[in-house]
């Protein structure tokens, strides 16, 4: 069973008792830097934290903390060969500043990685810059499409066994996030993970797109997001920490590789 953790860099998740409860661990980061953008330093003395955390299914924050992915998925992409898996209402791949990665930008540094086969972006809105080698992103529409006629496409689509999951909920569209809301029903994005969780071993997955409250108390319009959002956290546990484990997929025989963009 994945075990559950939260990385605490304020006081954002205080405000959701339910998943505070549920959670193993809670690892505090104290450390300067880490919003929206930070340098390579910054990430590595991150990485060296995470290193004894002991859990899984991980949630970060807001999503302007989405970039702290990286070490986290970096741990896992030295076991083995692994696909990545992201929900997002953004690609997340435009440069950097040199020396710095930023909450746009981790997933280029992803695609670095050695180990890592295939970075499958679901959910942005709008258009996409060019894409590195390895990263295929599908809108809302297309995803959509895709799964309900043709799942098959998505074997393709993820060569390794092993499946890192990375959540923004800022590619929902019944929430209400700090970076506005996405075009993808919850729906869609449970029953895809259904689909995926029994053919993959799940091997980590973090969560971000915490409404941070404006002041030290929400206002009822925040509260309202705030406990909306803590009910889908609790979902995706109860789903994910239910699935972690490794079902042998069937032959998929020699598909075309679908890399790319999908509109």
């Amino acid at each position: 069973m994945m075990r559950v953790g939260i990385l605490e860099t304020d006081d954002t998740y205080e405000w959701q008792p339910g998943l505070l409860n549920l959670a193993e661990c809670r690892l505090t980061l104290d450390v300067a830097g880490l919003r929206y953008l930070s340098t390579r330093e910054t990430l590595a003395s991150v990485a060296e934290r995470l290193k004894d955390l002991p859990a899984e299914l991980v949630f970060l924050g807001s999503s302007d903390l989405h970039h702290l992915a990286l070490p986290l998925i970096e741990l896992r992409a030295r076991q083995g060969p692994l696909s990545v898996v992201v929900f997002d209402r953004h690609t997340d791949i435009f440069p950097a500043p040199q020396g710095f990665v930023s909450c746009g930008s981790w997933i280029r540094e992803v695609a670095r990685l050695s180990t890592v086969r295939r970075i499958v972006v679901l959910g942005p809105a709008g258009g996409t810059p060019a894409l590195p080698p390895g990263v295929t992103t599908l809108t809302p529409k297309a995803w959509r499409y895709w799964f309900y006629r043709a799942p098959g496409y998505f074997e393709a689509l993820l060569p390794a066994d092993d499946v890192y999951l990375s959540i923004d909920k800022d590619a929902f569209s019944e929430l209400s996030t700090s970076w506005g809301r996405g075009e993808v029903p919850v729906t869609l994005a449970f029953a895809f993970l259904r689909w995926l969780l029994p053919r993959r071993r799940l091997v980590g997955a973090d969560v971000c797109g915490e409404v941070r409250p404006r002041g030290p108390w929400p206002t009822l319009t925040e509260l309202r997001s705030i406990k909306a959002s803590e009910r889908l956290n609790l979902a995706l546990c109860q789903l994910l920490r239910a699935h972690c484990g490794h079902i042998r997929r069937q032959h998929r025989g020699n598909r075309p590789d679908p890399g790319g963009q999908a509109a």
